[in-house]
């Protein structure tokens, strides 16, 4: 896909996982507390659900892209770190979702009445420390990344606007108004 309403579609895709991922890692951090994780946990997962959809409509649509713009050395830097995002945000997904999973397991252990020693319950306490560990970690790499490539793709569409704004090139004035 390579616009949308007239416009290149990548820009629009891009923006979505930019405030997907960091907002899904915030709820894996907010899962920690099971309170918390009962009430968002899988609204969380489906935010992230979403980012890694967007992504991958993002990647796409990027390539797509590719073909119409001026090839520098800013654009080919933000589409050689682009794909990096991908792994991560499937890792994040599948670790919450393991979150999920073991915490509805162990709750319903305890509906059903299995003591805190027995081997199964130790097994999922570990399991889940080790799910929910695991998807804060992914999820701060997964947010590292998107930050990258957002701010490769900024510079790359920037940066001749920026070298004027620090010389102090302004735009020429144009006489008779808008749009002539």
């Amino acid at each position: 896909m390579t616009s949308i309403f007239g416009l290149p579609a990548h820009p629009f895709f891009a923006h979505i996982p930019v405030v997907l991922i960091p907002l899904g890692a915030l709820g894996a951090v907010a899962m920690l507390w099971p309170a918390a994780r009962d009430r968002i946990g899988w609204v969380v997962v489906g935010v992230v659900f979403v980012a890694g959809i967007s992504t991958q409509l993002a990647i796409s649509s990027g390539q797509s892209l590719r073909e119409y713009v001026q090839r520098s050395p800013l654009v080919r830097a933000h589409t050689h770190i682009g794909e990096n995002i991908r792994p991560w945000v499937l890792l994040m997904f599948l670790a919450l979702v393991a979150v999920m999973l073991i915490a509805r397991r162990r709750a319903r252990e305890h509906e059903d009445g299995v003591a805190p020693g027995d081997g199964g319950r130790d097994w999922l306490r570990l399991g889940a420390a080790a799910a929910i560990t695991l998807s804060i970690v992914f999820a701060g790499v997964a947010t590292y990344w998107i930050y990258r490539i957002g701010h490769s793709g900024s510079r790359a569409v920037w940066a001749t606007t920026q070298t004027k704004i620090d010389k102090g090139i302004r735009a020429p004035e144009r006489d008779g108004g808008v749009g002539r």
